[in-house]
């Protein structure tokens, strides 16, 4: 059997078995990728190269990560659409307030000096567009999210 595609059957199966593992041991090694431990012992026990199995690792990261994020935005839209099927927002304030979000995620990794000065100018933009504050669940600021009006179910 091909090698290469014995790594890709064991390598899912063998990261569920060693979940409870991998997060009981969350450090990172020298070069900064995590479950190092984990791909330098697959590729010793089956003989494989370790850069391949690392690429492995990194490829259902990216797989997962991009899954994570549709499903995120899919919920967004969804509850935005829910607001306005309840009444609590319009249509127009529901657009406004995507457009807002895609905005503000084309902005990321540029941080505000300011957060203060930026969360005080975000309340404005809400209170201009008569957006109740709760709404603006935009992906969190500094780690936190204002409001409460989307929570999950």
């Amino acid at each position: 059997m091909n090698k290469k595609y014995l790594l890709y059957a064991i390598v899912p199966v063998l990261a569920l078995i060693s979940v409870g593992a991998v997060y009981a041991d969350s450090t990172t090694s020298g070069n900064g990728k995590p479950m190092e431990s984990l791909v330098t012992a697959i590729a010793t026990k089956f003989n494989l190269n370790t850069s391949d199995v690392q690429q492995v690792f990194d490829d259902n990261r990216t797989a997962m990560q991009a899954q994570r994020q549709a499903e995120m935005q899919q919920n967004f839209t969804d509850r935005l659409n829910q607001a306005v099927v309840d009444g609590k927002l319009t249509q127009d304030q529901a657009n406004l307030i995507a457009a807002k979000k895609a905005e503000l995620q084309d902005q990321t990794g540029a941080k505000r000096e300011n957060a203060k000065a930026h969360m005080d100018e975000l309340k404005q933009w809400a209170t201009d567009n008569n957006i109740p504050l709760e709404y603006l669940q935009l992906g969190g600021f500094g780690g936190r999210r204002m409001g409460h009006g989307f929570s999950r179910p």
